[in-house]
């Protein structure tokens, strides 16, 4: 997204740093999928938006839109309504300083946002936090104290029950954290309403200058501020099971000066500067305190960033069970210099544009998510189930588990993997990229256009801000390469790439006076969106302490993390032999990945105002990147044994190649057809009729097998087959100027409504099902169920039915793979109107109103999430949560904005 041509994106949380208020905005340009060569630096499409100017008369707006619960609806599975309230405000402002020469624009929007959320989710019973765990499905809780090391032999709790003396005290003050169930029940029995507040204030001011009848430049400067809270769901000190709980605030600034200098009625140059940069600081709720050295878990809050209570997961239950993102908390920033020369030179039925783009790119970001800042421990049911062997002799199995299974080894402390993640130098990825292109729209004859364009693009291998701010893992010699220390370059030995070219072909053939068919190809390179890049030990410190298998433990919540001493860097760059650690790896010929579009279509002039356009589109991604973890078991039963890096360096923690290189295609059949607005009416229908193929489900996406790896290919994990979209307008035909009640008191009543409205209906997204890890026991393997009957699709919502029928699923044979794929099953579809009505008064000659009650999802339908896919939740096949804002329950909006 670019504002006034000026890049407006956040490098790696792929967003838009800064949202301009509506009423500021002239143009908005979206170009999808053959774009022409002047743009670029995306696969899917460009949107470009421009800022009003003022002119010789003074114009303006004034706007109020107010959303309130009490209109609204409540969520489907709340049994009352959050409370939302949201006031956006605001003014523009435009006109001359010096007539004909000198103009002027400003605005402001003020948005005080109260916004309602429900939290549904399975917390722990008071039966369960007694240690009476009896609930288990037939399943049997086993004494991980008993039997033999690789966790055979093991002997079972008497009835399912823990004793009390045998309950860590670490767990008992956790769940001293959480408070108690709403409702009777193991599942589904805690519900909460929060209210996220956020303000933001921002404006914009413009000045153009008309130099000369050949020269003109503009100036334009925004500015944009952000504050949030989210509150936790079990007070500070507990957090709980949402995905961001704490304070926030952002500043974002954009501006761009735009100089347009006419040389000859042939010859155009435009050069644009332009800066965005903005500042995103955000930290959980319980930052400043020592909750888990107040527990009793040691080696957690050892300084400011690492504040608050460890993070608790438990499989089955709502997670985390207590604690914060791992995001939280984190500084980020980014400063991106824009420098720009556009050309634009006819000759004859030539149009010929060329020019550079040159940009420098700052991105900072102190952040550790690998594991948790406070601590991580995950407890998974092998831990209290009994290993089995198979007639090899291998342990590819377990005893029946369940969701008990895994809250016993909570209770006992045994935790089957934990970590923990510590800043050490402030992260920063400096690139400079720089383009070229040239385009050349031909007009052939009056009845073909071609569209001929060859964009360069260069992105040298990015830098960090100073020595030794990039750390990247060698996996030959099983060491830390240090950046811009001793022989190690700053910039890791990346090679830089000059062959990256993007030619650009369009094509619009004018059949007849009715038809016209259109066709394009083009490739489109991809910058890498990642925020972890070679931010490894010593940059960011994660201590990840792993399991030799799914039956046995890591450590615990008692012994928690050693002391944090800093490492000393040797002088030559190299630690040998790399700590214990999660890396990523950055190849020395990794490079940016390109995306081949294409369409063909054809548009077809119809009666009654009617215009149909029936389209294919489709497209390849070559080279999308793909997390691949380079030490997954390879065998079957092997556990660590099966880990190649255990077998060479005794490494048991995941390596990631995250250049790693896949491939994708998206084909689809695109119809539109169309009503022109006429006599107060416009009305657009669209179907699309689509499919997608990856093998990671999103850029940067990992990998779900590495035993027989063909099975990653499969729907992508956005993949939607079917969507419909239906948009009108409709003025109606009463009061002045129009057919009907055009004067007279019923011409003021009548006149100036419009309706308006949009239909989405679509098909779901697919979903996975998931079994233990411990059927096969290879690490970072994922593996699927086995359908032993009809799928069966009742398509029930809620936890007292389900959206497929559980018993047509089975765990698969210890050592076996399921015999179902990834991403096989679709879930619950779309079904959305919006809604609106305005009223137009006409209060004086220059002065104007307008009044609008708009409807969000005005059936009130629910987007209902994906059913749960784990075979061992006591949730599995239900689907028991629903979309919140944009597809949320209805929502009302009524606004009020004058004009003059």
């Amino acid at each position: 997204m670019q504002l006034d041509g000026v890049d407006n994106n956040q490098r790696t949380g792929l967003l838009t740093a800064m949202i301009p208020p509506i009423e500021a905005l002239q143009t908005v340009d979206v170009t999808t999928s053959n774009y022409e060569a002047e743009l670029g630096r995306a696969g899917g499409a460009v949107m470009n938006v421009n800022f009003k100017s003022g002119t010789n008369q003074t114009h303006g707006s004034l706007f109020e839109f107010n959303r309130v619960s009490r209109l609204g609806a409540r969520p489907f599975f709340a049994n009352a309504k959050p409370v939302t309230t949201v006031n956006n405000f605001g003014f523009t402002l435009g006109g001359p300083i010096l007539k004909n020469k000198l103009f002027y624009f400003v605005d402001y929007q003020g948005v005080r946002d109260r916004r309602g959320d429900f939290f549904q989710g399975t917390i722990p019973t008071a039966g369960f936090r007694q240690g009476d765990l009896n609930w288990s499905r037939g399943t049997d809780i086993y004494d991980p104290a008993t039997g033999a090391a690789d966790g055979t032999g093991r002997l079972p709790f008497n009835n399912r029950t823990i004793p009390a003396n045998r309950i860590s005290p670490i767990a008992r003050g956790i769940m001293g954290l959480i408070p108690a169930p709403i409702t009777t029940g193991e599942l589904n029995n805690f519900a909460i309403a929060t209210v996220r507040q956020k303000d933001t204030d921002g404006g914009d001011g413009k000045v153009d200058y008309q130099i000369t009848a050949n020269d003109r430049i503009s100036v334009r400067y925004s500015r944009q501020e952000s504050t949030i809270f989210d509150p936790p769901l079990y007070g500070v000190k507990g957090g709980g099971f949402r995905d961001f709980a704490g304070t926030g605030n952002q500043k974002a600034i954009n501006g761009a000066l735009n100089y347009t200098r006419v040389w000859n009625p042939t010859l155009i140059t435009e050069v644009r500067l332009g800066v965005m940069y903005y500042r995103n600081n955000a930290k959980n709720a319980d930052s400043d305190l020592k909750t888990s050295q107040e527990l009793g878990i040691p080696g957690v809050n050892v300084s400011d960033f690492t504040g608050g209570i460890t993070n608790i997961q438990i499989n089955g239950f709502s997670n985390p069970v207590v604690g914060y993102s791992a995001s939280l908390p984190w500084e980020r920033g980014e400063t991106n210099l824009n420098f720009i020369v556009n050309n634009t030179k006819t000759i004859g039925n030539h149009t010929i544009k060329f020019g550079v783009d040159y940009r420098r790119n700052r991105d900072e970001l102190l952040q550790n998510q690998t594991f948790n800042p406070r601590g991580r421990f995950n407890f998974t049911e092998g831990t209290a189930s009994l290993a089995l062997r198979n007639a090899a002799g291998q342990i590819t199995n377990g005893s029946t588990q369940s969701f008990s299974n895994a809250f016993a080894s909570f209770l006992l402390d045994a935790p089957n993997q934990l970590g923990r993640d510590l800043p050490l130098i402030f992260p920063t990825f400096l690139q400079r990229p720089f383009f070229s292109y040239l385009q050349d729209k031909w007009q052939v004859n009056s009845k073909l256009t071609l569209d001929i364009g060859l964009r360069h693009e260069m992105w040298p291998p990015p830098v960090p801000r100073v020595a030794r701010g990039f750390s990247n893992f060698n996996p030959f010699t099983n060491s830390l390469e240090v950046g811009g220390v001793g022989n190690v370059p700053l910039n890791l030995g990346r090679k830089t790439y000059y062959t990256s070219f993007a030619p650009r072909l369009g094509m619009a053939y004018r059949w007849n006076e009715k038809t016209v068919i259109r066709g394009g190809y083009g490739i489109s390179w991809v910058p890498l969106a990642d925020n972890g890049y070679a931010f490894n030990f010593p940059v960011r410190e994660n201590n990840s302490f792993q399991a030799t298998s799914a039956f046995t433990t890591a450590g615990s919540m008692r012994e928690g993390f050693p002391a944090f001493r800093p490492y000393p860097i040797p002088s030559n760059g190299i630690i040998t032999p790399a700590p214990a650690s999660v890396f990523n790896y950055i190849r020395s010929d990794a490079r940016e990945a390109y995306v081949q579009s294409w369409n063909l279509a054809v548009q077809r002039q119809l009666p009654g105002q009617l215009a149909l356009e029936v389209a294919y589109v489709g497209n390849k991604g070559t080279g999308i990147t793909g997390v691949l973890n380079m030490n997954p078991g390879l065998t079957v039963g092997a556990g660590a044994a099966g880990q190649p890096f255990n077998v060479l360096f005794g490494r048991r923690d995941a390596i990631n190649n995250i250049f790693f290189g896949t491939n994708s295609n998206y084909h689809s059949m695109q119809t539109k057809l169309d009503r022109r607005f006429k006599n107060g009416f416009a009305l657009t229908t669209a179907y699309t009729w689509a499919k997608a193929i990856d093998s990671v489900g999103a850029d940067n996406g990992g990998f779900r097998y590495y035993i027989n790896p063909q099975r990653n290919r499969a729907r992508a994990d956005g993949d939607v087959r079917h969507v419909f979209v239906q948009s009108y307008i409709y003025e109606l035909p009463f009061g002045k100027g129009k057919k009907m009640l055009t004067s007279g008191p019923m011409s003021w009543i009548a006149g100036g409504w419009q309706i308006n409205g949009i239909l989405t209906a679509q098909t779901g997204t697919p979903f996975n099902l998931g079994v233990p890890g411990g059927i096969i026991n290879a690490p970072g393997n994922a593996n699927d169920p086995n359908l032993v009957g009809a799928y069966g699709n009742p398509k029930g919502v809620g936890t007292h039915t389900t959206w497929f029928n559980p018993a047509s699923f089975a765990q698969p044979t210890a050592g076996s793979f399921g015999n179902i794929g990834r991403n096989v099953f679709n879930g619950p579809g779309l079904f959305n109107i919006d809604s609106s009505l305005f009223r137009r008064f006409d209060i004086t000659e220059r002065f104007k109103a307008e009044l609008r009650l708009e409807s969000f999802n005005t059936s009130n339908t629910p987007k209902f999430n994906n059913p749960n896919g784990d075979i061992t939740s006591p949730n599995f096949g239900k689907v028991t949560g629903a979309q919140g804002a944009p597809n949320g329950p209805r929502e009302v909006q009524i606004g009020l904005k004058v004009t003059f």
